[in-house]
């Protein structure tokens, strides 16, 4: 019989930015079936608090804080009342993000705006999460922090018209990755996992300008081995893994979760 104990969360607390739909909802869905109570971040109230509603349904406990994390004073705020609610926290999924997929040159009058704008969600706020996780953490002597990166930190997707926004990505995404590995390093004597996750294409609310694009969507599956767009569902596992007693000797690791789009 398989032993799957190692996957098991039960009694474990923790936090998923970008929570309320997409990877973030999957994942946190994921958490609690294996027994986590999981606090739902997001500037979106309806859909957050709906997936903290599930989280709840399935049995186990669940809060929604509305928070936008490019604002620093707002994650610390945000941590400590997951703390206070939970009593402590083990596990972060800081997955909240964004893509700009502006096609406009990179030396256009507008890119230093695309600029800002991903570095500061997709990169900086990262850090902000991570920075008052680890306080959190640190004192306990444990904790797992898993980040959202993307294959776009490994490669740089080859669109026909690729601009100033997707240029922000990939810096920031690669950012998020090397980032993970630094905090790693520097964490590992408290017993604090940093690690990444980097997916390749799915299938979410937010790449649904890419679903309606028929070319758009057809480009991006002839160049994946695997032929078609992930499921959110399909990043849970890994998600897991990191999450879990699974990955006790496992930090500084970026996941690729891409249908094997870099192997190309």
């Amino acid at each position: 019989m398989v032993d799957l104990s190692l996957f098991d969360l039960t009694g474990k607390k923790a936090l998923v930015t970008g929570g309320a739909s997409g990877i973030g909802r999957a994942c946190a869905l994921g958490m609690a079936r294996a027994g986590a109570d999981v606090a739902i971040i997001d500037v979106n109230p309806d859909n957050g608090n709906g997936t903290s509603q599930e989280i709840v349904d399935l049995g186990g406990k669940s809060i929604f804080v509305s928070c936008d994390v490019t604002d620093l004073n707002q994650v610390k705020k945000m941590v400590r009342r997951v703390v206070d609610e939970f009593g402590r926290l083990d596990i972060a999924f800081n997955n909240a993000g964004i893509i700009a997929g502006s096609t406009k040159p990179t030396i256009g009058e507008d890119s230093v705006e695309y600029w800002h704008r991903v570095i500061e969600l997709d990169l900086t706020a990262v850090f902000y999460c991570c920075r008052e996780e680890a306080r959190c953490m640190i004192p306990q002597k444990y904790g797992k922090i898993i980040n959202t990166a993307s294959m776009s930190g490994t490669i740089v997707n080859n669109f026909p018209n690729f601009g100033a926004g997707f240029v922000a990505y990939c810096t920031a995404k690669a950012g998020v990755k090397h980032m993970s590995k630094a905090l790693a390093t520097e964490w590992a004597e408290h017993n604090i996992y940093v690690n990444s996750i980097s997916p390749g294409y799915v299938d979410t609310p937010m790449t649904k300008s890419v679903q309606e694009n028929r070319k758009l969507l057809d480009h991006e599956n002839k160049t994946t081995p695997l032929h078609r767009q992930a499921k959110p569902e399909e990043m849970v596992g890994g998600v897991l893994y990191l999450a879990s007693d699974a990955s006790s000797f496992t930090t500084g690791l970026d996941l690729i979760m891409d249908g094997g789009h870099t192997l190309w």
